[in-house]
């Protein structure tokens, strides 16, 4: 066994590890405490009051809200559909929708307005507990080691994404600092010993979860950086396990990472757009924000007179808000001059810390246009590198000032310490509050949504401002989306309808700005805006809300007979869904391809049907059809290869209707249609995960002893 994991039979040795907890224990709770003041747990507490995030009231909390339904309701069970957006998309695949991190699972027993104070405080509390474990595991002392882990939870990058509403973003935060931790503690155990094993343990175990965050690039920066760093902490064969650990957790987390990466390939991502709005890579000119963070001014919600509008729009600022403070760049230049960036591991971060501010920046952008689709946008968020690398160096400065006094003057020196840090906190502290707002709870109304008005939309669509704080927002379906992964055929689909350009990129489009024509083909019965609209019959509501009804509204089921099918390559599809000539009420586009039913009898009886539409659960669509001619029904849902169709009984191929919407055949009769969304790869995902976590038992039990590994 270890002789430092050996109980010491020196008293004064056990004296000082006492004395070391305590001071440990001391440091982390005035840490954790000063986090806390800045981002406010308690507002979860009474309830009255809701910490302010745009992206997190207007989507997260939609999608908290709908997962709680399903698995919480009668019938318990985890959505792979969320119907309540564009014309439906894959749920828990979207890891952006439903991420598996522990801590958003957490989340989902709390009132979504109410959760997201809860889910910043875990983020922020665990990103300075992380990074305060791997500062004390490379020898800090406990005080310069809290400093560095406040300043990493309190860096603007972490705040202003607070008001931003970047959960998903938040909860990925700690990522770097927990695996670099887990890293050090691994390599410090003898490869033979068990601790060793439950380290590689539990450093896999934190790759996958990390991996499962709901937002792509602050996992894939901290396993890149997790990655490097091993090697060049190691530097031979003893990172060979540490490294399988890191792989089979991230393969542990296939079952989810494999239908996302399916979703990623049938999703806007790929498709020959022009680069989304908040694609930012770093400006040269915001590189002075590091010093000066108001430099160009305040977006919108701030209310100040010097207004962002220097660059082309408001995500310039969130996606560049980087300041730190003064004091961990002048430790950078105390840790230089002190000759530090010779001594492992500081040649790493300053050269991490440097290489990612300059991959952020537009200099990098013609290597990036060389890859297609977009995967991982906005490099300006590799700032986050950059933060984690200041605020280490601000431990490292402070710890080297602390040890090396100058003769008698260990209090002065320690005073000095104290005081500079104080003006740090106050500094940063202040620069954050600007993030952090809060709302009462009740400005956003109940989220019941009446009898009158599901009786009102009935089997039909809404459109809806995002804005509008109403009941009806979300908890119904609507054709408006919101999201940065989108199925690639319903929004080709809306972008022809609404006759905007074909290269169009955007990951936000309320209902309400679709043309009646658009709104019409998608099932969409009611329009709730705070805009007026002479081109739809208003049928209710008061200033400043207007409500609309859409014309001629195709049902969310129909049956067209074969008459009425044209059979059409994709080309001549979108030509016709574009061209607003075309009615696409009274006719169904189907692929050149689709198995015709034979050629009707010379003399064709007026065609009768009836359709019946249900909704048992997000998942299952049952439509009763009663016809005199064989055809196709048309069920105005997002076509994915998820879906499956039963008709009587016997499966029946599901194919594109309009190549955005679902379509089946079907003969003359009475016919009873179940269709059934299934996750796409879910089952490979599954065999992936199996088969990372049967090879990570061996890894994890094989000591170098010859009775267990020979």
């Amino acid at each position: 066994m270890n002789s430092r994991n050996q109980p010491s039979a020196d008293p004064k040795m056990n004296g000082w590890l006492d004395s070391r907890r305590v001071r440990d224990l001391l440091a982390v709770s005035v840490m954790l405490v000063a986090v806390a003041a800045l981002y406010r747990p308690w507002l979860v507490m009474g309830g009255s009051q809701t910490l302010f995030g745009f992206d997190y009231l207007q989507l997260h909390t939609h999608r908290i809200r709908y997962a709680g339904e399903a698995l919480f309701g009668p019938h318990p069970y985890l959505p792979a559909w969320y119907s309540r957006e564009l014309l439906g998309a894959p749920f828990w695949s979207n890891m952006q929708s439903f991420p598996f991190i522990p801590t958003r699972l957490l989340l989902l027993f709390v009132d979504p307005l109410r959760a997201y104070a809860l889910g910043v405080n875990l983020a922020a509390g665990l990103a300075a507990l992380f990074m305060y474990l791997y500062c004390r595991r490379i020898g800090l002392a406990p005080l310069p080691a809290a400093s560095s882990g406040w300043t990493f939870a309190a860096s603007g990058f972490f705040a202003s994404r607070t008001m931003a509403g970047h959960l998903p973003l938040l909860e990925a935060y700690p990522a770097l600092p927990l695996l670099l931790w887990l890293i050090e503690t691994t390599l410090h155990e003898p490869s033979s010993s068990r601790r060793f094993n439950l380290r590689l343990l539990a450093l896999s175990i934190a790759c996958g979860c990390i991996i499962m965050a709901g937002h792509p690039q602050l996992p894939t920066y901290a396993l890149a950086t997790a990655v490097l760093y091993l090697l060049y902490r190691a530097r031979n064969a003893r990172a060979l396990k540490p490294l399988g650990a890191i792989i089979l957790g991230v393969g542990s987390a296939g079952f989810v990472l494999w239908p996302m990466f399916q979703l990623v390939c049938r999703s806007t991502r790929l498709l020959p757009l022009d680069a989304p709005q908040n694609d930012i890579s770093f400006p040269y000119g915001r590189l002075a924000t590091y010093l000066f963070p108001w430099k160009d001014g305040f977006p919108d919600p701030f209310g100040t007179t010097l207004m962002f509008t220097h660059y082309p729009n408001t995500a310039y600022f969130w996606d560049t808000v980087c300041y730190v403070g003064w004091l961990p760049l002048l430790a950078l230049i105390f840790l230089t001059l002190r000759g530090k960036w010779r001594d492992r591991p500081w040649p790493f971060f300053i050269v991490l810390g440097s290489l990612a501010l300059i991959l952020a920046l537009p200099v990098t952008q013609p290597i990036r246009s060389l890859i297609p689709g977009t995967i991982l946008r906005s490099p300006s968020r590799q700032i986050y590198l950059t933060t984690f690398a200041l605020a280490l160096a601000l431990g490292g400065a402070l710890d080297s000032w602390l040890r090396s006094p100058p003769p008698r003057a260990h209090t002065l020196t320690l005073g000095v310490a104290v005081l500079t840090l104080a003006a740090h906190v106050l500094d940063l502290g202040r620069h954050d509050l600007h993030f952090i707002r809060v709302l009462p709870a009740a400005s956003f109304g109940s989220h019941t949504v009446n009898d009158t008005w599901r009786t009102q939309i009935g089997d039909g669509r809404i459109a809806m401002d995002s804005a509008i704080a109403s009941p009806l927002n979300r908890e119904v379906d609507d054709i408006g989306f919101f999201d940065s992964v989108m199925l690639a055929r319903p929004y080709r689909a809306l972008l022809d309808l609404t006759d905007k350009p074909p290269t169009l990129n955007i990951q936000k489009l309320d209902g309400s700005q679709l043309s009646a024509r658009a709104l019409a083909a998608t099932a969409t019965k009611v329009v709730v805006t705070s805009v007026e609209r002479d081109d739809l019959r208003r049928i209710g509501g008061s200033d400043p809300v207007h409500v609309y009804g859409v014309p001629s509204w195709v049902p969310r089921a129909s049956f067209l007979p074969f008459s009425q099918a044209r059979f059409l390559n994709e080309r001549e599809i979108h030509e016709r869904l574009r061209n607003p000539r075309i009615d696409l009420t009274g006719s169904i586009m189907l692929p050149p391809n689709t198995d015709k039913p034979a050629p009707p009898p010379p003399v064709v009886p007026d065609f009768t049907g009836t359709v019946t539409y249900e909704r048992p659960s997000s998942d299952v669509i049952v439509v009763k059809v009663r016809t005199n001619q064989a055809g196709f029904l048309r069920v105005l849902e997002s076509f994915d290869p998820g879906w499956s169709a039963n008709v009587d009984g016997v499966l029946a191929p599901v194919l594109p209707a309009d190549d955005f919407a679902l379509a089946i055949r079907l003969d003359p009769g009475i016919h009873e249609v179940h269709l059934q969304y299934d996750t796409p790869g879910a089952r490979t995902g599954a065999a992936i995960s199996l088969v990372s976590l049967l090879l990570l038992v061996p890894l994890v039990i094989c000591h170098r002893s010859k009775s267990l590994c020979s």
